[in-house]
Formats: structure tokens, sequence, C-alpha cells
């Protein structure tokens, strides 16, 4: 038997209709099918010795893997994000009570700028793929940070990681995401040196990422933001593997453009390898991006040069051929990855081909500029 219990307080300027709305909320857990009762109260009998907590609830369940089912349950997903902006903090602490030598065993909480935590597992079940979705997701909305997976899971796969990446991104689709292209990270010997991987990744990239050039970007809507500048493409035609070549890919694209993505780790300290930032979208959190699409047929990929500045100073010069020799090689590794999950490119799709140098921390004041020979420029504005 598994017993999760939550322990917060609310911000004394939330609205009295939002606080009774959480309440109801969390009563509502017990509809979810794994949760067996729900039980809440306020606290008044001890205000002094358990300060600031105000409320207590206790979920159970039968076992962890019951407890992890609700976890990623579209209702808890949606109460939770609710309490978001009416707590001051919670903490959560989980049983099990079927092993007495550990009952009482709690792992510290993970917090979040408001407080708010994730719990890692307890007991000696591995994580569900469906935990550890959860807690990418709830890192996410709540701007914090969780150890890294492939240490909760030693031996996590790749192909595991994919499934985690795809969990969240069909968690967002009912609530209105909507995907416009891919990205491939790690193509650069630079990037791979800094993050300690071998190989390429990809993530998904929602209409909500892209910001115009120029645009203001709240470094407080972030966790730990880096940029990268990129060479990316617009798809013009369906382009699926396997057997992809560069010159099926050159033909399937419109032409090329500069972005600057700014990238955002959900893992502690980026202490990530590769199954770590698969799983977490390849770290995807915004993508600043121009409207002009330049022809390629007479560009050589290869020798496009770039600058990139930080508040008018010189940080990094690079070359295309840094991305795997040729950025359209991240293209053409892509349409052969997505295959094996039988996924292809589609028309109008915004395809990022991977950055040119190791990225660089952001912080609010910055402003990026990346000049691309033959392609144009591109600048990130950075606000508090």
């Amino acid at each position: 038997m598994i017993h999760h219990l939550l322990f917060f307080w609310f911000r004394k300027d939330s609205p009295q209709a939002e606080v009774k709305e959480v309440l109801e909320g969390i009563r509502s857990f017990a509809t979810i099918p794994a949760v067996k009762n729900v039980s809440i109260s306020e606290n008044r009998d001890f205000p002094e010795s358990s300060d600031p907590f105000t409320h207590a609830a206790v979920l159970t369940f039968d076992d962890l893997e019951g407890r992890n089912e609700y976890l990623a349950d579209d209702l808890h997903q949606s109460v939770r994000r609710k309490a978001m902006s009416v707590l001051g903090e919670l903490k959560t602490i989980s049983v099990d009570t079927g092993q007495a030598s550990e009952s009482a065993t709690q792992e510290e909480p993970i917090e979040s700028p408001l407080g708010a935590s994730v719990q890692r597992d307890l007991g000696r079940e591995a994580p569900s793929l469906e935990y550890l979705a959860a807690q990418l997701h709830n890192a996410e909305l709540t701007r914090c940070t969780i150890p890294p997976l492939s240490e909760q899971v030693p031996g996590l796969s790749v192909a595991d990681s994919y499934r985690i990446q795809q969990l969240n991104v069909s968690r967002r689709l009912p609530d209105g995401g909507v995907i416009v292209g891919q990205k491939v990270g790690l193509t650069s010997v630079a990037m791979q040196e800094q993050l300690g991987v071998d190989e390429p990744d990809y993530g998904v990239l929602f209409a909500d990422m892209l910001v115009g050039d120029g645009q203001p970007i709240p470094v407080s809507d972030l966790i730990q933001p880096r940029v990268e500048a990129e060479v990316a493409f617009i798809m013009k035609r369906e382009l699926r593997g396997p057997g992809v070549t560069e010159a099926d890919a050159l033909e399937a694209i419109v032409g090329a453009l500069p972005v600057i993505e700014v990238i955002d780790s959900r893992i502690s300290a980026w202490k990530i390898g590769l199954t770590d930032t698969i799983a977490d979208n390849a770290s995807c959190a915004k993508v600043v991006r121009g409207e002009v699409v330049t022809p390629i047929a007479e560009i050589d990929l290869r020798t496009i040069g770039m600058i990139l500045t930080v508040n008018g100073e010189v940080v990094s010069t690079a070359a295309g051929a840094a991305v795997l020799g040729n950025p359209i090689r991240g293209l053409v590794w892509l349409a052969n990855k997505l295959a094996e999950f039988g996924v292809s490119l589609q028309p109008g799709d915004l395809v990022l081909a991977g950055a040119l140098h190791a990225a660089i921390s952001v912080t609010e004041g910055m402003s990026v500029h990346a000049e691309f020979a033959n392609i144009g420029g591109i600048t990130a504005e950075f606000t508090s």
C-alpha cells in the first residue's frame, strides 16, 4: 500500500474562489481509477509546529504503479497547474507501508521557485516511463529542475528516452499544442564534447516555442537557458526515410534561414547524458526565427560562415561544416531517424539542423546576434 502525502499552504492574496477550486480538485482525485482513497484536512491543532503548512491531503494507492498512473493522469496535471497559481508551497512524501523497515523513508523534495516539489519514486521498483515523463512535465510547468533520469534509472535506453519524449509531446496536443517542425541536436563536435555524448538527437518544435526576430524573451520564463546559432530549413515536400540521401534532402526543401535556438534543460545543472536530453525533448525551449527563406541552389552550406555576438562583442565564429560536415546532413539524419518511429517530415515543417558552436549561457539584458553569410542574420533579446 502506498500513501502519498501532500503538505501545502495558500498565498494570502489567493482569491477564495480559486482556493476552493483547488481543494475540490484534490478531492476529485478520487475519480482517478488508480486512487483508492483521498482525504484532505485543514491544520487547526498544531499551527506553530507545522508552520507554514495549513493543509494536508493523503492519497492511497495499491502500489507504486498506481501512484505513477495518478501522477501522469490528465486530471492531476490540470489541478496541479491551477494549484501553482495559488499555492505558496507544496511538499510531497510517498510512504510504502508494505515495507515496514522503510515506512518512514522519504526523499528530499525537488524545489521549484514556488516551493512546489516533484517526488521521486520510493521503494525498490524502477520509476515507470510515465512517471519520468510526469517529472519532466511538472519541472517545465514549475520552472524547477529534477535529478538526471539516467541516475534515477541506470541503463535507461535511447528507445525508452524517446518514448518518454513522446509521452510529453502527446500531453501537449489536447491542450492546443501545434507541432511546427523538428530540431536536430548534438550535431557538432563542440556540443557533443560539451555534453559528453557521441551521437545526435532530435526533439519536437511547437508553435508556442517560436519567437520573432528581435522580440523580447523573458529569462524568468526559463530555467537555465543557453543559446545556439543554427541553420534551419523549411520543407517543400514530404521527406520520409529510411534511405534518404543528401540529394533527396536538398530537393525536399524550400531553402534555408538563420535561427537562434534557446535551449533549456529541466535536468539539474545541465548534468545530462544522451538519454536525459532525448527524454527532455532535446532541451527545446524557444526558437528565434525570421521570415526570409533563402534558396540554396547556389550556396555551399559547408562554407557558410557565422559570427555570434553578445551585446556587440564577438563570442564565437563557425562555419556550416561544424554540423556533421554539412548542415544538410542533419536533415538527412533526422529523416532517417524518424523513419524508425514511422514518422516523416511534412511540407511547411521547420527543421533546425543543429548548432554550429558550443552553447552559451543566457542572462537578462543580453542581446545575442548571429550573422550568417548568404542567408542573413537573427537577433534574440533577453529581458527579466
